[in-house]
């Protein structure tokens, strides 16, 4: 922001006073609660330090925020120290509970009963005076509250609202929502730390002076400072200046901050796009800010998310540039979820209408290929059909298998090449199929003459999942289609990747083989019902082959059945298979 803004003089609070003179609002522009564990237990420990002794009281960090015209603090930054805080507090709240329900069922002497369920009680007094919001008067922090949303039993203010004044559920657990998913994360480590704290004490009244100790040392000795902005603009670039480095926060949080503040006369348009966009994302973080990076590499260029705030704030500096940055995410992100995972859900696999399209994308999501969904991005900003965004993937593909799978070359040239292609598409420098086709063919297809070379020494490790697994599975099949005639495309489609028939199979793991034991040349795909992790022997390995559809392992068993499996083998096989690498791919 280039505007001079006077910051306003900081507060200071104890957390008791804190929530006592203010009403909280986490308004419907702000991220999403985002603290992990590792967060919530750098607070555990600087507050085990002043339950220790160790010090006499803590810094617990800065909030700004904005008072609107309803009386309440719009917090622009610091809503997961507050969020924390109320969290914190209920699960103290909870287990005060607990323990007056135990000391009840236990003690008989009623002065020590008496004496002990003041204390509990009086912890739980002090608690709900902060947290606020259970006789109809306001809590002491709304969590997004939207005015629509009231009545929806599952949106994150109800469920911060039953985490904090009552008790989640068991079903309330069941969430894809990260900021729910964090917040019910933090409620358990703390509860958990404090019950084992409190466990090291064996009686109930040393156990509950010690939580007495916990909530002072809480309540008393963590101290806040609270910058109020007069205005909502100078808010937001108070908490820009403050946090521009992004060292606490994602690339995506502090890109949404910019953006808000470039629209804060549109706020409420600006907030529903991106809730849009944030939504089928599940208000994780980091999905958030791989989609925005993914974008930016399609629109103008390839950068590192470490210097994406700052590309971005530079070209996005108007409220109607802005707008047109959060509707290009907005109509998009649906796509971006389903290059994420092409077949699950239901809905991901109906995207498209072609069939083909799905499973080409599916094989690339299976690979572990994600440079190129920039590209698709592009093709789909411009509108092209179905038919030829497939044969755009499936050039994709090609590359991908000769530059990366075959030549083992790094993928920070492919990214780029990607992303360079993603932008003339954008931007229409090219601007119909066949010229995408021969643009990417002139400068990112690796030569028939290097494949080859390359592949006749390609090597391969095994695996029974992930990545390695489908690899395997995925070049053996396309080379036995065309070679052996074993599958159409359709059908390598539907027994190795959607039934998921096969398991590659080393044909030998002697170590005589030597670094040959790797080569393609020595691994095949073979029915689950037949194979093995290991044969034991080659006469074992001889009959499942022999008992296998494929017209290519009943060959390989003529072979083995025949003559030695060595190094020479190895080598003939996989120079069989040398000329076709350049015409699948």
């Amino acid at each position: 922001m280039s505007s001079f803004v006077e910051i306003p003089t900081p507060s200071g609070f104890k957390m008791e006073s804190l929530f006592r003179d203010n009403n909280f609002i986490v308004p419907l522009y702000q991220r999403n609660y985002a603290w992990g564990t590792d967060e919530v237990k750098d607070f555990w420990e600087d507050l085990q330090d002043i339950i220790n002794g160790k010090r006499n009281s803590h810094f617990f960090g800065q909030i700004v925020t904005f008072k609107n015209e309803n009386g309440n603090q719009e917090i622009i930054d610091g809503q997961q120290r507050l969020t924390t805080s109320l969290i914190f507090m209920a699960a103290i709240r909870d287990i005060a509970s607990e323990l007056g329900k135990k000391v009840g069922n236990t003690l008989n002497n009623m002065n020590a009963e008496d004496e002990i369920g003041d204390t509990l009680r009086v912890i739980r007094t002090q608690i709900k005076k902060s947290i606020r919001g259970t006789k109809n008067d306001q809590p002491s922090l709304l969590v997004q509250q939207n005015v629509e949303d009231q009545d929806n039993i599952d949106s994150l203010d109800n469920f911060f609202k039953k985490l904090t004044h009552s008790k989640i559920l068991k079903e309330d657990r069941i969430t894809s929502s990260e900021p729910k998913k964090n917040m019910l994360s933090a409620y358990d480590d703390m509860t958990k730390w404090i019950n084992t704290n409190l466990k090291e004490l064996t009686t109930f009244d040393a156990q509950i002076d010690q939580l007495q100790t916990i909530f002072d040392s809480f309540f008393d000795h963590f101290y806040i400072v609270m910058i109020s902005a007069p205005s909502r603009r100078d808010a937001f670039t108070i908490f820009e200046t403050l946090n521009s480095r992004g060292k606490d926060l994602k690339a995506s949080d502090i890109i949404k901050n910019h953006v808000m503040s470039l629209m804060y006369e549109d706020i409420d348009e600006a907030n529903q796009l991106w809730n849009r966009i944030t939504r089928p994302l599940d208000n994780n973080s980091d999905r958030i800010t791989r989609f925005i990076r993914t974008y930016w590499a399609a629109r103008y260029r390839i950068v590192p998310e470490s210097r994406l705030y700052r590309e971005i704030s530079d070209k996005i500096s108007k409220a109607n540039v802005a707008k047109k940055f959060l509707e290009d995410l907005s109509n998009l992100v649906d796509l971006y979820t389903v290059l994420e995972s092409p077949v699950t859900p239901k809905s991901h696999y109906e995207y498209f209408t072609n069939d083909l399209l799905t499973q080409q994308l599916d094989i690339l999501n299976r690979l572990h290929v994600l440079l190129y969904y920039p590209i698709v991005l592009a093709l789909k900003h411009h509108n092209f059909s179905e038919s030829d965004i497939l044969t755009v993937v499936r050039k994709i593909i090609s590359i991908f298998i000769r530059f990366r799978t075959i030549m083992n070359h790094g993928t920070n040239k492919l990214e780029s090449g990607f992303s360079d292609v993603a932008h003339r598409i954008w931007s229409l420098r090219i601007i119909d199929v066949d010229e995408i086709i021969k643009y990417m063919d002139d400068h990112l297809l690796p030569s028939d003459d290097q494949t080859k070379t390359s592949f006749e020494v390609m090597t391969k490790e095994g695996g029974q999942r992930g990545q390695k697994k489908w690899t395997l599975v995925y070049l053996l099949g396309e080379l036995y289609g065309v070679v052996y005639n074993d599958f159409s495309d359709d059908m390598l489609y539907q027994r190795a990747f959607n039934n998921d028939d096969y398991r590659p199979i080393q044909i030998s793991s002697d170590t005589i083989l030597e670094d040959y034991v790797n080569y393609f040349g020595n691994w095949t795909i073979l029915e689950k019902n037949l194979s093995k992790s290991h044969f034991t022997s080659k006469k074992d390995l001889i009959s499942a082959l022999l008992r296998s559809s494929l017209a290519a392992n009943q060959e390989l068993a003529g072979q083995l059945q025949n003559s030695d499996w060595n190094i020479e083998a190895i080598k003939r096989r996989q120079k069989l298979f040398t000329p076709n690498s350049t015409l699948i791919w």
